[in-house]
């Protein structure tokens, strides 16, 4: 009988996912996919043989996610058995169809991490006599694209070898990925990482060609992101990034932020930029849940001219990435976004190099086809090298703030400034963006028709009380087994908002909160709101002299110490905090 491994922490990457999939529980947004397209004479035996020990190799293919004390924790486990599904589809009338449809059919299967095989799909689909696709679903809590190029690649050297001895493994445990994540986060890059962000994004306010989000937006995306595809020649692209000393990823970058200044007006762009994450020999090696989106702030100017703006892309990313460790979540609470949907930066573009990558499996040829790369929340630019010398551009779209032809519109403009940039950067480099042929006056009035400049009037606590109003007795929270109705979280976060303005919270006063997860911890942060504060969560993982930092930092802010909150277990770690504020 195989002994349970001893759990571990999620990596900060993995614990964001498994945040927003408790959001979501019936979601598919959180599936990573491929699909690699197969010519040749396979060995199938040969090949499920490859997949089962590359899954037995790969801690993060044999993930159990379960909670230790209300934290989620994880373990590979020992006695997963990977189950590939083998369907011959010859005999249909349209195997390739057939194919794509069944395909789809799983991406469309809400995820639940709770089923034996909740955590992936694995299947090879033979569509003719040397033809097949081998598709592979996995969550995102345990994958990113990276990670399933690594994947892919393992599976394909283990084929190629055959009979013979294979090539050792060189994936880490995933226990070893923590560690090193740990020492990070308790070390002096770490501080150094957030001075960099938290002044790097200091009043920043981002931008998207979405109308506002409305009261009942959900949290997380409703539906599979809407699509626009398109393809474009590869030279003239590749020449004028080269023109300024450039590649032509950061030509689509900066394209991306010429195409939103142009469309908004806005001068101060932020972009999302996914980037690996990966800084040590073990993380490059092993397949995991690594991907960190930095924001990418860029000033547009229309007085810029298409070189300087291509540079300053340049220079930008690469200040970026000295800093890509600093977790996305730590960097929104620094910055007071704690609601779900407070957005920190504007549309992402994210390159793809591998996708359309060929797989060497030692005979027979493969293709990969990226399916499925994680959620959108608002707009997502994708790039890679596409077939005979092509740029495939492709644009996602939130289908809970795109419609299908908002789409197809931002696509078809965006590709036209991708074209009409490269052409500037080789005819004319020092012309100003301004001049640009994206569209004329009607064209961006029409574009833009719909989109508000109003901000938002109504709080949090406003839109909590009308919520608790009409569904008083509904479950809004739930941990565990413990549970509140809406009418009960608003009473306690009323009692407590009440303790805190008679301690002299008030409008922006900083109020640290060191809880574990739990419903009290949501009605503390709604009961913050209510009085006017500002939410600082002190993260209990970390050690308890960099809590005593982060808390030392709020309390730099005002002149007085802020109120804080904390949990008997909170507080024998953390010996500063009190429930107090001295006048």
């Amino acid at each position: 009988m195989n002994e349970r491994p001893e759990s571990f922490p999620l990596l900060t990457a993995q614990s964001g996912i498994h945040y927003a999939q408790q959001l979501a529980p019936g979601g598919t947004e959180f599936h990573t996919a491929d699909v690699v397209e197969i010519d040749g004479a396979l060995d199938e035996e040969r090949f499920e043989r490859a997949l089962r020990r590359t899954v037995a190799e790969a801690d993060t293919l044999r993930l159990r996610i379960t909670e230790a004390d209300g934290t989620p924790v994880q373990y590979p486990d020992p006695a997963h058995t990977l189950r590939l599904h083998r369907i011959d589809l010859r005999d249909h009338e349209a195997p390739e169809e057939e194919a794509g449809r069944r395909i789809a059919a799983d991406l469309s299967r809400p995820a639940d991490l709770d089923a034996p095989d909740g955590l992936m799909t694995q299947a090879l689909l033979r569509v003719g006599d040397t033809s097949y696709r081998w598709y592979q679903r996995v969550h995102h809590v345990a994958v990113d694209a990276y990670a399933l190029t690594l994947i892919g690649n393992r599976v394909a050297e283990l084929y190629a070898a055959g009979e013979q001895e294979a090539p050792e493994c060189r994936f880490a445990p995933l226990r070893e990925l923590v560690a090193e994540e740990q020492a990070y986060l308790a070390g002096e890059q770490y501080a150094a990482d957030r001075e960099f962000w938290t002044g790097r994004m200091a009043g920043a306010v981002p931008v998207t060609l979405a109308p506002p989000a409305g009261p009942g937006r959900d949290a997380v995306p409703a539906a599979r992101p809407r699509r626009y595809a398109a393809r474009l020649p590869a030279g003239t692209v590749t020449r004028a990034a080269e023109a300024v000393r450039a590649t032509w990823a950061e030509l689509v970058i900066a394209a991306t932020a010429v195409h939103l200044h142009r469309l908004t007006g806005t001068r101060d762009v932020v972009l999302g930029l996914p980037v690996t994450n990966r800084r040590s020999p073990a993380a490059l090696r092993t397949p995991a849940m690594t991907v960190n989106v930095l924001p990418l702030r860029l000033a547009v100017r229309p007085e810029d001219t298409a070189a300087e703006l291509l540079r300053r892309v340049v220079l930008e990313i690469r200040q970026v990435r000295r800093h890509q460790r600093y977790p996305q979540a730590d960097l929104r609470r620094d910055l007071g976004l704690t609601a779900p949907t407070a957005p920190l930066t504007g549309p992402m573009v994210n390159i793809k190099p591998h996708d359309g990558a060929p797989l060497d499996l030692g005979g027979p040829s493969g293709t990969v086809r990226n399916l499925a790369a994680g959620p959108v929340e608002d707009l997502a630019v994708g790039a890679w090298p596409g077939p005979d010398d092509t740029i495939t551009l492709v644009l996602e779209a939130a289908a809970d703030r795109y419609t299908a032809a908002d789409t197809d519109r931002y696509g078809a403009t965006l590709l036209r400034c991708l074209d009409n940039l490269a052409a500037l950067l080789l005819t004319d480099p020092h012309r100003p963006v301004a001049t640009l042929d994206l569209l004329d006056e009607d064209g961006i009035r029409r574009v833009t028709a719909g989109r508000s400049e109003e901000p938002r009037t109504t709080t949090v606590p406003e839109e909590f009380a009308a919520q608790a109003a009409r569904t008083p007795d509904e479950t809004a929270v739930r941990c565990g087994a413990d549970t509140l109705t809406f009418a009960e979280l608003d009473a306690a976060a009323d009692r407590l908002s009440h303790h805190l303005a008679a301690h002299g919270v008030g409008p922006e006063t900083p109020v640290a909160l060191a809880l574990p997860r739990s419903t009290a911890m949501i009605a503390a942060l709604l009961a913050v709101l209510k009085a006017g504060g500002v939410c600082q969560p002190l993260d209990l993982g970390h050690p308890p002299a960099l809590r005593t930092a982060s808390r030392a930092a709020i309390m730099a802010v005002e002149r007085g110490p802020p109120c804080s909150r904390s949990s008997r277990r909170a507080a024998s770690a953390s010996p500063s905090t009190s429930a107090t504020r001295p006048p």
